[in-house]
């Protein structure tokens, strides 16, 4: 492999964020060229493992894929705890080719943000398009199981789920009225 900075259009001085924002103008110019998207994803994963194992990144250009379809790489980053770079490769991935291990590594990495709802969706995509898989079918049961509808996905990190019910809201606005008379003032007036 040629120098994986060269590849991404950076130098070795580049700080990790140059290096995310060439790796993503790079995917985003690329998506529709598997080969090329191989060889960007290559350069990327050699850069970072480089750089998080105290390397220049220069010395070894060498990467191991342990499946077909070059998930293999995004699945060691979960394993490794790299959910936001396993999830900026998996982004990468072009919509003609996520698989069933694609619907699973994205609802592994729903799954530990907390959006069991959409990790239960992405484990249910998985199971369907290859049904034969115990992993994608056993993470998709347990989930369903666990949750039972009961969980729903955070849509907004500000909310703080304080008005995501009619019985909340009553409880906040009884609260609010009470320590506005133990001011001396009122906020709903009943009588």
């Amino acid at each position: 492999m040629r120098n994986p900075y060269e590849i991404l259009g950076t130098t070795s001085s580049a700080s990790d964020d140059e290096i995310k924002r060439a790796y993503r103008k790079m995917a985003s110019e690329h998506s529709d060229n598997p080969k090329k998207m191989d060889e960007i994803n290559e350069a990327y994963d050699t850069i970072i493992l480089s750089r998080n194992s105290g390397g220049s990144g220069n010395s070894s250009y060498s990467h191991s894929v342990e499946s077909e379809d070059g998930l293999g790489d995004i699945r060691a980053k979960l394993n490794a705890g790299r959910i936001d770079d396993a999830e900026m490769l998996l982004d990468g991935v072009p919509i003609a080719k996520r698989s069933g291990e694609w619907y699973f590594l994205k609802g592994t990495i729903h799954q530990r943000r907390g959006w069991l709802e959409s990790a239960a969706e992405c484990f249910k995509k998985a199971s369907e398009l290859d049904p034969y898989n115990s992993e994608y079918t056993t993470a998709y049961n347990n989930i369903s199981r666990a949750g039972s509808g009961q969980y729903r996905e955070q849509k907004n990190e500000d909310n703080d789920g304080c008005c995501d019910s009619p019985c909340k809201i009553c409880s906040g606005l009884m609260c609010a009225d009470c320590c506005c008379e133990c001011m001396g003032g009122d906020l709903i007036r009943c009588c």
